[in-house]
């Protein structure tokens, strides 16, 4: 009789095993190579493989991945595979701590429609770093100093009288344009800053209170685009014109924004993407954050004031 029953019981479980859904978001990566020795760089890939119906939403980290040191990365454009939609990450890693080192993908949150949020699985691999002094029996020989060179020819006389010449000659050619040059008209008043336009065009918005009326969507585009002009004037980005991701990507890699300010722009430009094109209803509370993490992003980026001159004689 138990015989029977558990033959039945795993029965059921197989049954309702095979029921089961493939998951709507499967993550896969993998290091090419995935043995490496200290200070080489390699490329490691993440896969995103997602059914049609599904959102999804990769987070995007700038500086580490793991124990690794993120040097270079890129995004390549999505592709079909067996009636699913690929996302391909890739970044150029290295590391300079030996050992084996578990790599695992960056989190990766979907959406169904009906569902809830949920996050896909992450895929964790192995990242062996090798010392090349271990590889080496004799990497700490001592070998002899190279042969002394001979004395180069002092060339300092020639520069200072070279110099001299072309001194003279751009003082003659300063004076000629000084005494030959035509009247100027008056010149145009400086133009504003970026952050004096930018804080304008924040208390602007707040006037018009679209919060109250529920008109969320355009609230937060219209501060995304305040704070995508700021960075564009501010920063010279072609900030308008890339999306959330891109623009990580570029500031990231060129280093024109602190790692502090990098973060709270994320989560800003992340939460007005979702209310714009996730359909994400904020509370006023979240509404009100944004417009401070806002305010707070352009009066810590804005460049320090400058002194009048009559000021720094007084205080001198």
């Amino acid at each position: 009789m138990r015989v029977v029953l558990l033959a039945l019981l795993l029965g059921v479980v197989g049954h309702a095993r095979a029921d089961e859904a493939p998951p709507p978001v499967e993550v896969r990566a993998h290091a090419e190579p995935d043995r490496v020795t200290i200070g080489t760089r390699f490329r490691y890939v993440v896969e995103v493989i997602s059914a049609p119906d599904a959102e999804v939403f990769v987070e995007q980290p700038a500086e580490r991945l793991g124990d690794f040191d993120i040097v270079d990365f890129g995004v390549e454009p999505p592709a079909r595979r067996e009636g699913k939609t690929v996302l391909t990450r890739w970044y150029r890693l290295v590391g300079y701590s030996a050992g084996d080192h578990v790599l695992q993908s960056p989190p990766v949150k979907y959406r169904v429609a009906g569902q809830e949020e949920a996050e896909a699985p992450a895929q964790e691999i192995t990242v062996s770093v090798e010392s090349l002094l271990a590889q080496t029996p004799n990497a700490t020989d001592i070998r002899d100093i190279k042969a002394p060179e001979p004395v180069p020819v002092d060339w300092r006389p020639y520069y200072l009288l070279g110099g001299g010449i072309a001194l003279l000659l751009a003082v003659v050619a300063i004076l000629y344009r000084l005494l030959n040059r035509p009247r100027r008209a008056r010149p145009a008043p400086p133009a504003r800053p970026p952050h004096e336009i930018a804080a304008d065009a924040l208390a602007d918005l707040r006037r018009r209170n679209l919060i109250a009326v529920g008109a969320f969507k355009e609230y937060y585009s219209a501060l995304s685009d305040i704070v995508r002009i700021y960075l564009e004037q501010r920063f010279r980005l072609r900030a308008p014109e890339m999306t959330t991701e891109e623009f990580l990507l570029t500031t990231a890699r060129e280093g024109r924004l602190e790692a502090a300010h990098r973060r709270l722009l994320g989560e800003f430009l992340s939460e007005s993407d979702l209310v714009k094109f996730a359909r994400h209803l904020p509370t006023i509370a979240d509404s009100e954050r944004a417009w401070g993490a806002a305010k707070r992003f352009v009066d810590e980026t804005a460049p320090p004031p400058t002194v009048p001159v009559e000021e720094r004689r007084a205080a001198g």
